[in-house]
């Protein structure tokens, strides 16, 4: 990156590139454990011009593969090849009272071997207007229009045609609040099968983020919306809650703690209760070594039963040693 060490962007041409690799070993004499062992890559990068001016434009690029476990013992594990390319065009002129905002977003979901039928393509249209009420507060309009198509044609899911609108406020509302809140109209518009009815056409979005100190932040926040479902049902509608707390300690050890709860109603009668959480610890040993450790939990119930019916958990422990 050409960010200054302080994280700030500087004016003109700004990037941002980074890579990464998570290589995975399962120790076990039983093959349905160690079949889980992967490596995955990912890489991605930022390029931003006339950053900082009155009109800029930015392109961004995202490669990651990532593996886990298959919700059936003995099955194949679920590999995903996901590629995010986007082209971003910024105006806000006079000042910047008014801001205008025009993305394209292409996103190609690909899955290996048993899981293939899911494989789909999305693109997606933002337009994002907002107008600055207060020194740091804006009112908002926003429209995203989508397409999601399947690579195999023999597969049940169906092309969608995703619209998402959005009106609200976001920023700060004092020196230490900040809110992000709108509502709007939603809808799926599959080609065949059923589409998102009654609330499940409401969009919401309520997120509160306020900073209690220098050292210490917390976060709140509710999303209603429909999620496409690739390979039951087509989409589920879904109402989510999560907060977040962050707690800095003499600028050398960081706390995170994490939680999400999710309600997921699929479009063929199922209902799942998602749960999610975790808390990470760093700690900065002099200036370029850093040593953490983190764990989190991830458990899915069904509560209609039937063939379709999810229930797992899983517990994660991590260690990192890194240099900075």
């Amino acid at each position: 990156t050409n960010a200054e060490r302080d994280g700030s962007i500087p004016s003109g041409t700004y990037y941002d590139l980074v890579g990464s690799v998570d290589f995975v070993r399962y120790l076990s004499s039983n093959s349905d454990v160690t079949n889980q062992s992967a490596v995955n890559p990912s890489l991605g990068g930022t390029a931003e011009f006339s950053s900082g001016q009155a009109l800029s434009f930015s392109l961004s690029e995202t490669f990651s593969r990532y593996q886990q476990a298959p919700y059936v013992a003995g099955g194949p594990p679920i590999i995903r090849d996901d590629n995010m390319a986007s082209a971003s065009l910024r105006f806000a002129p006079g000042g910047g009272r008014l801001r205008v905002m025009l993305r394209y977003t292409n996103l190609i979901d690909k899955y290996e071997g048993t899981y293939d039928t899911g494989s789909n393509m999305g693109n997606e249209g933002v337009l994002d207007i907002g107008w600055r009420w207060l020194p740091r507060t804006t009112i908002y309009a926003q429209v995203a229009q989508g397409a999601i198509t399947y690579f195999n044609s023999g597969t049940s899911s169906s092309a969608s045609f995703p619209l998402r609108t959005l009106l609200g406020l976001r920023g700060l509302l004092t020196e230490k609040l900040s809110v992000n809140i709108a509502a709007g109209y939603n809808n799926a518009f599959y080609s065949s099968g059923g589409s998102p009815t009654g609330f499940g056409n409401v969009g919401i979005l309520a997120e509160v983020n306020y900073t209690i100190s220098t050292l210490t932040r917390a976060g709140l926040g509710y999303h209603h919306d429909f999620v496409n479902s690739p390979f039951l049902g087509g989409y589920y509608n879904m109402d989510a809650i999560y907060g977040t707390f962050q707690q800095m300690v003499a600028s050398r050890v960081v706390t995170y703690l994490f939680g999400r709860y999710e309600n997921r109603r699929f479009g063929n009668g199922r209902i799942d209760n998602n749960v999610m959480g975790g808390v990470a610890l760093d700690y900065m040993a002099g200036k370029f070594l850093l040593a953490g450790a983190s764990y989190s939990l991830n458990l899915n119930r069904t509560t209609t039963g039937g063939p379709d019916q999810l229930d797992y958990t899983k517990h994660i422990l991590l260690f990192r040693l890194g240099v900075m």
